[in-house]
């Protein structure tokens, strides 16, 4: 394995990333991270990708219509209204009105702990382009290298930025969850919502880490009023 450095500059920059405000600790954000894009990078897609700026920080949507294209973010809207004290049936009007991961509007980021696109994460998806692209024989070398560097950088950004709220979706990726966001000494709890188990804790910084089943399968944290008492939750967690 012989990593290529285009790759390198591009996965420890802000890849993988849709962007919105990422905040500042006296002006704190609120972050969402998935594991990584749905969509799928085609081998010219990840090629030009690796001449983007690797330090410029995505700006995110053109409209708050765009948001919510797109299923993964619908959900989230319908957990943000929840926390937000309003019911997950409102959960447009709430993208309409707040407008997260809208470019040039304040308080949410969104982001991902891998900055390739498959259609899902099923190993077999890495093609022999991609190891041309990267300098990786196969999609476990990228994860095993992503999870020794990229987490490492992801926690500094959540280090210098100290967002208020982090929503990490996926239970199987827990433990690279915590490595991007919280620390050795960070206590992890664990609580169970209608059958589906969440996780959380606070960092050094001040964040809270909460990590939830994924919000787009049927196993995952999908019926409404799962989400709407989750959200409610994780209002305690801030505000208690």
């Amino acid at each position: 394995m012989s990593v290529k450095e285009s790759f390198k500059n591009w996965a420890l920059g802000f890849s993988g990333v849709d962007g919105g405000d990422i905040g500042s600790p006296d002006k704190k954000s609120r972050w969402v991270c998935g594991i990584e894009w749905g969509a799928g990078h085609t081998p010219d897609e990840l090629e030009a990708c690796l001449n983007d700026s690797p330090d410029e920080i995505p700006k995110g949507y053109d409209s708050w219509e765009e948001n919510i294209a797109y299923i993964f973010n619908w959900q989230v809207m319908k957990l943000f209204s929840a926390i937000g004290g309003d019911s997950v049936d409102n959960y447009k009007k709430f993208a309409k009105n707040v407008k997260p991961f809208v470019c040039g509007e304040q308080g949410y980021f969104k982001m991902n702990l891998y900055p390739i696109a498959f259609k899902d994460t099923d190993q077999e998806k890495w093609i022999k382009e991609f190891s041309d692209i990267t300098g990786f024989n196969n999609k476990q070398e990228y994860i095993s290298w992503c999870k020794q560097n990229r987490l490492n950088k992801i926690r500094k950004w959540a280090s210098i930025y100290s967002p208020e709220l982090v929503i990490c979706l996926g239970k199987t990726y827990a433990d690279d969850f915590l490595a991007a966001y919280c620390d050795s000494e960070s206590k992890l709890n664990f609580e169970t919502i209608d059958d589906r188990e969440i996780s959380w804790c606070i960092n050094s910084s001040g964040t809270l880490v909460v990590i939830l089943p994924f919000m787009v399968n049927q196993n995952g944290l999908v019926k409404n009023d799962s989400i709407q008492k989750v959200g409610e939750r994780i209002s305690e967690l801030l505000y208690s």
